[in-house]
């Protein structure tokens, strides 16, 4: 009788324990890292800033936690100070339902000096206090009723 019992919670440990680990790792992979923070963070500071439309988005075959797809994205980033546009791509994950679409146009930073990192600012979900920022990169946001472009 006794070994019945280790066995069974011995079981139920495994099964949580095993469905803990599986949601932390998910978890670690769709967040953004202490270093690409940090990256961003820099780029804010000390980069340049660019309106970057999405060109091409081609999911990877990696899906987490059933709804998270991760995606090799395409973007042409055309800088606000009016310098050379360039080309960039970033692996992002995205909700299954809520994919974005080519041609959005994104808020965007990048290194002056190396043009292959930048961040975007993806809209996971479409918020008014974002508009300051979308008005400031010259980008129409879909929630700001008053906007009027400058170009």
């Amino acid at each position: 009788m006794p070994w019945e019992i280790i066995g069974i919670v011995s079981i139920v440990v495994f099964t949580f324990g095993t469905i803990f680990l599986a949601r932390g790792f998910a978890n670690k992979m769709t967040s953004t890292s202490d270093e690409d923070i940090e990256t961003i963070n820099r780029l804010q500071a000390t980069g340049g800033k660019a309106r970057a439309t999405l060109t091409a988005i081609h999911p990877t075959g990696l899906t987490v936690n059933n709804f998270n797809v991760q995606c090799n994205v395409g973007f042409w980033l055309d800088p606000v100070d009016g310098t050379e546009a360039f080309e960039g791509t970033k692996k992002m994950f995205f909700l299954e339902t809520q994919f974005p679409n080519q041609g959005d146009i994104w808020p965007a930073w990048y290194d002056l000096f190396d043009h292959t990192v930048f961040a975007v600012a993806s809209p996971v979900k479409l918020d008014p206090a974002q508009i300051p920022m979308y008005r400031e990169f010259g980008i129409k946001h879909p929630l700001d009723p008053d906007w009027e472009p400058t170009d």
